[in-house]
């Protein structure tokens, strides 16, 4: 097994050379790396479902699907991901959450913070999580990958992650929602981000007998940007690839009570039904042409705001009824 150094912190390229490296090559490695903000949902996830409506559509931090299951976690500054790609004739030791995990869990207790797994792949100290883990199959090669909570900016992962809402009905896989709390309180000694990084560095890599790096190639890298642009960064991938759902919805405009009921599918809405529409020209317009657009927030507020510049909607109230769709 080789240390893969993988300098960039541009999360669509970095969750491509994570599926480059597992499927393109037959090299076991091992990685940490940070991303820029953004928020990753798993495979089977719903992004509408998972995060709240102001983030998708205000603070626009970029949603990205991976290719292993699990739930939606948050990256950016004072997070540290993991993960390693490995080869087995094994069967069933191509999911091994525990194998993975030991490490990372020894070396914290090394340094005084008495922290366990919990349930199938979650390490939790004190009973609070600070690591989500996912894994993915591909032939007879794996990928264990994680996130370490270390000092992250927690309110921003509870403003942008949705708390359960019974109103988008789905197959699609929920995130099971914990209490959360990073790393950095509980160590002993005073401890930095880079240190943290480079102590759990030099314990995986003596635990696995690594003792070589390595890093991508110009012709590897180029392969994974083109991945990264024709499938991590396209709203097919991110938002399309959701299970099909429905989406139910209560609000009020211009004093009267509103419901909206929205079918989605591969990503398209395919049904669209607003109550109470009376004369509003505005809802009539946007009841008929939503249907067979991608229900995602930037197709959705340009037809909104289109129709916006032909009526006499407020901003206000377009953003309200934005909010609504999602």
């Amino acid at each position: 097994m080789f240390f893969l150094d993988k300098t960039s912190q541009d999360p669509w390229f970095n969750l491509a050379a994570e599926e480059y490296l597992l499927r393109q090559t037959d090299m076991d490695v091992f990685m940490l790396w940070e991303n820029a903000p953004c928020l990753v949902i798993g495979k089977h996830q719903n992004p509408v479902m998972e995060i709240n409506a102001s983030c998708l559509i205000d603070e626009k931090i970029p949603v990205i699907r991976r290719i292993s299951g699990g739930g939606t976690v948050f990256h950016g500054p004072g997070n540290l991901n993991f993960s390693f790609i490995t080869t087995s004739s094994d069967q069933e030791d191509k999911i091994n959450f525990q194998g993975f995990t030991k490490p990372i869990l020894d070396y914290l207790n090394s340094k005084g913070v008495q922290a366990e797994m919990t349930g199938i792949s979650n390490l939790t100290v004190n009973g609070l999580k600070f690591s989500g883990n996912a894994a993915h199959v591909f032939k007879n090669r794996s990928i264990h990958h994680g996130t370490l909570l270390f000092d992250a900016d927690l309110k921003a992962v509870d403003r942008c992650l949705r708390k359960v809402d019974s109103s988008i009905q789905t197959k699609a896989v929920q995130s099971i929602r914990a209490q959360i709390t990073n790393l950095k309180p509980y160590f002993t000694d005073y401890m930095t981000f880079d240190v943290f990084r480079n102590e759990l560095k030099e314990f995986i890599c003596n635990d696995f007998a690594i003792n070589e790096e390595v890093a991508l190639n110009a012709s590897q890298r180029i392969e994974t940007q083109k991945l990264a642009l024709n499938k991590y960064k396209t709203l097919d991938w991110n938002f399309g690839y959701s299970p099909s759902y429905q989406l139910y919805r209560n609000f009020e405009i211009n004093g009267r009570e509103t419901k909206i009921s929205i079918s989605v599918n591969k990503g398209l809405i395919s049904t669209v039904t607003i109550e109470n529409l009376n004369n509003n020209s505005f809802m009539h317009e946007l009841q008929e042409k939503l249907v067979g657009k991608p229900h995602n927030p930037e197709a959705v507020q340009k037809l909104i705001k289109e129709i916006s510049d032909e009526s006499t909607l407020e901003l206000t109230q377009s953003k309200s009824i934005l909010y609504q769709l999602f």
